[in-house]
């Protein structure tokens, strides 16, 4: 239900316009009345009503001018013009302010509830169109961010079957609307890929279209292009990005709160890609390659006498001594006691 509120200084014509309202079933709800033009602009600016029908003569402010006034409190405000005096240069002012109807008094209850649906019918258009302009907003940026993600964990077969799924939501329409759309995905994909330091430059959706013929195919050739950007700069990049990963855990793994997290955003890699590399790198996961450097130094430490077992725990980065007796037997196949005294070092 659409809300509206009637300007007008004569007591029978408001009268009678809230009668007509609320037994015309119009979709309207009258939720104010005013007397005059700075009385409206008041009440206007207290409830933001979504249709004002106003009088063009009125004391203090005239109609016209009120409707000047409105429009800057509310922008997206309808109005219906009534007036007592057949005049065209009236009409002509009233629809340069965008004015919905101009009506002539008395009223005639038929053409007034007409100028009401017409109003209506144009309100629910808008909110359609707002709504529907909501939802694939909301679409692009959900899809784009799973593109992101994708995209730079380099999982083609996810990223094409996400495409798939985009393409059933939107439908295969190759309207302008719908090509617009898909050229938002991509330069929302993209614009966040690049602020990851992709350097990619942005794709001509359209030429794709020209050559693909078909949405969907034309956006996974596009990231099937972007993809194999990926993969030359990662393949460059990779081993440089491990390395200093590497050389970082290892004057930093004695620190307790090393982790996956804090590496990788030293190496300003995201956690899973950085998780991915690494052992594509060394052979071994991140956790496996910190527990192995801890456990090594373990072992030195276990060798000289004058460190007691919890010690060697908190220098090697446990703050937690069972789990660290736990970690040294899985590995070394001894408790740190056992294996100090396979040494002879007690």
């Amino acid at each position: 239900m659409y809300t509206l509120i009637t300007v007008d200084d004569e007591k029978l014509v408001k009268r009678s316009m809230a009668a007509l309202i609320e037994e015309g079933d119009c979709g309207f709800t009258l939720v104010g009345e005013a007397k005059n033009g700075e009385e409206g602009l008041t009440l206007a600016c207290n409830v933001q009503p979504d249709l004002i029908i106003t009088d063009i003569r009125m004391p203090k402010l005239d109609g016209l001018a009120f409707i000047e006034r409105a429009l800057h409190e509310v922008p997206n405000c309808s109005f219906i013009v009534i007036s007592g005096y057949d005049e065209f240069s009236y009409a002509q002012r009233a629809l340069r302010y965008g004015v919905s109807d101009f009506l002539l008094k008395p009223i005639h209850p038929e053409q007034f509830l007409e100028a009401l649906q017409k109003v209506k019918n144009r309100l629910d258009e808008q909110q359609e169109h707002s709504s529907n302009r909501d939802l694939k907003l909301s679409l692009i940026q959900h899809y784009g961010d799973v593109f992101v993600e994708e995209l730079w964990l380099l999982n083609e077969d996810s990223c094409y079957q996400k495409v798939n799924e985009f393409h059933q939501q939107l439908g295969e329409d190759i309207a302008s609307t719908h090509l617009q759309y898909y050229d938002d995905l991509l330069r929302y994909t993209i614009e966040r890929l690049n602020k990851r330091g992709t350097e990619l430059s942005q794709y001509s959706f359209r030429d794709e279209i020209r050559k693909e013929g078909s949405l969907a195919e034309a956006l996974k050739e596009v990231f099937k292009n972007i993809l194999h950007h990926l993969k030359v700069k990662r393949n460059v990049g990779r081993r440089t990005h491990i390395l200093e990963a590497v050389e970082y855990i290892q004057t930093h793994f004695h620190h307790e709160d090393i982790s996956l997290q804090s590496v990788a955003d030293r190496v300003q890699m995201s956690p899973a890609y950085f998780s991915m590399e690494f052992k594509k790198e060394m052979g071994i996961t991140f956790k496996q390659y910190v527990t192995q450097k801890r456990m090594n130094r373990a072992r030195q430490l276990l060798e000289d006498p004058t460190y007691k077992t919890y010690e060697v725990a908190f220098a090697i980065g446990y703050g937690d001594y069972p789990h660290f007796t736990k970690t040294f037997k899985k590995c070394m196949g001894l408790t740190p006691t056992e294996y100090r005294k396979r040494l002879g070092a007690h």
